[in-house]
């Protein structure tokens, strides 16, 4: 159509790395024939790779305007948080207990000839990577009861879970915070009280009427423990930012104590400052006991939020990693099927 301005609001989030690659490189044509392109991405390294001016906004407004040469991931960062960000990486608070979320030779339908073995100990936050594609999410709906696994069996706590009911995961305080927020997290046109009290409602019910004073106030704890930015707890989800509509979901399980939590890409479309607050909370979640399960597409929260690492590839574990031995490379290497490739003792990892 002949553009002269082209906006892509996050048009890599889907992406794989090739693909990402390849978009960036139409950018660039697009630029060297004289057309003006907006980028609004979370993903600095491609704003460093892309960009010839950077426009940071915080809190909807316009904080800092950077020329090329003050395009940096450090100073965006400090600008769009308005403070430095330190070590993403947060020891846990004790060694690691017994496990409390175990599989056992499950396949999924996606690859039925490849089986998963893992466990999810108390107190640790384990990341699972994996390229897109390499059945990740896939795993996860099968362990929260969303689709029934081919082979295999799921145990919380030393007790076996019935196969494709999500309502038992539940009942044994196993939950997801899926990679779709919008589509499978939230129910967008309910106001920020009913999607917290929407998985337990009847706890907040009398006699099949929802007790509104208890809804309310069980949503106002969760918006305060979480910090959740709303006027009100009567606004729709649907109206909040990514950042804010994930704390929702996540205080509609953190109300009902979960024992392990399963985190499918749990930061994708989110600003910086809204990623540091989720990697606390799931910090404070595993220091108090649970088993937390996080899966990503980001090498670099991998790598900073996690104390053991495994990675997936097509539709099986491909190896394990523990902190020390963390790098690009080796998850890498395991991504593709390959041996994690030989890398030097970890280093501090900031953001």
């Amino acid at each position: 159509m002949r553009a002269r301005l082209v906006i892509m609001d996050e048009p890599t989030s889907s992406l794989t790395a090739s693909e990402t690659e390849r978009l960036l490189a139409v950018v660039a044509r697009l630029k060297a024939e004289g057309v003006a392109v907006i980028l609004v991405t979370h993903r600095l390294a491609e704003v460093e790779q892309a960009a010839d001016r950077v426009v940071v906004l915080r809190d909807g407004r316009c904080v800092a305007e950077l020329t090329r040469a003050e395009i940096r991931a450090d100073t965006m960062i400090r600008h769009m948080i308005g403070r430095d960000l330190t070590t993403v990486y947060r020891p846990p608070a004790g060694p690691p207990g017994e496990a409390v979320l175990e599989l056992r030779g499950v396949s999924t339908s996606y690859r039925p000839g490849r089986t998963v073995d893992l466990r999810v100990r108390r107190g640790e936050i384990l990341g699972l990577a994996g390229l897109v594609g390499s059945g990740r999410t896939e795993l996860a709906r099968t362990v929260f009861g969303l689709d029934a696994p081919v082979a295999g069996e799921v145990w919380i706590e030393g007790a076996r879970l019935p196969p494709g009911r999500p309502r038992a995961a539940i009942a044994r305080r196993l939950f997801l915070v899926p990679e779709d927020r919008k589509r499978s997290g939230l129910v967008l046109d309910f106001p920020i009280r009913s999607n917290v009290t929407l998985a337990n409602v009847a706890r907040f019910s009398r006699r099949g009427l929802i007790d509104l004073a208890l809804e309310e106030a069980e949503a106002a704890s969760q918006r305060d423990r979480l910090d959740i930015r709303t006027p009100s707890l009567s606004v729709t989800a649907g109206s909040l930012s990514g950042g804010n509509q994930q704390k929702v979901v996540l205080g509609k399980w953190l109300s009902m104590a979960p024992k392990a939590l399963i985190f499918d890409e749990p930061t994708r479309g989110i600003d910086v400052g809204a990623k540091n607050e989720i990697y606390r909370l799931m910090r404070e979640l595993a220091d108090a006991g649970a088993g937390i399960l996080m899966i990503s597409s980001d090498m670099e929260e991998v790598i900073g939020v996690s104390d053991r690492v495994a990675v997936m590839h097509e539709g099986g574990i491909s190896g394990h990693l523990e902190r020390d031995a963390l790098s690009e490379a080796a998850i890498m290497s395991l991504a593709v099927g390959r041996p994690a490739a030989h890398v030097p003792r970890l280093e501090r990892h900031t953001s």
